[in-house]
């Protein structure tokens, strides 16, 4: 059994794998915190920091201005995902808006 340590803190939110995270992932859909116990069955804080990443990435998407940008290219969608895996949170557990952003255009080159 794997034993994730809890995310007290937006710095406590570990990263994840890109196929833990995005794997089967529907960003037109709603999750909830059973989708990520139904992935990591046998660690319930890794599920945790699954969702707080999950609605940290619908946050972004959900911003009119990158809404807008994301459906500019497909490709876009597929690497906001493989960012949000691993990308720092800030003290708002969210994601930095021009920072992500960024990281994920650096992908899309």
């Amino acid at each position: 059994m794997r034993t994730t340590p809890f995310p007290a803190r937006p710095c406590d939110v570990v990263a994840l794998t890109v196929p833990e995270f995005a794997c089967s992932l529907d960003l037109d859909s709603t999750a909830s915190l059973d989708v990520g116990c139904r992935r990591f069955l046998d660690d319930a804080n890794r599920a945790l920091v699954w969702f707080i990443r999950f609605r940290a990435l619908m946050a972004w998407c959900e911003r009119a201005d990158m809404a807008t940008w994301l459906t500019s290219r497909p490709s876009l969608a597929l690497h906001a995902c493989e960012v949000a895996a691993s990308f720092k949170l800030n003290e708002q557990w969210q994601f930095d808006v021009e920072a992500f952003r960024s990281a994920v255009e650096s992908i899309d080159r």
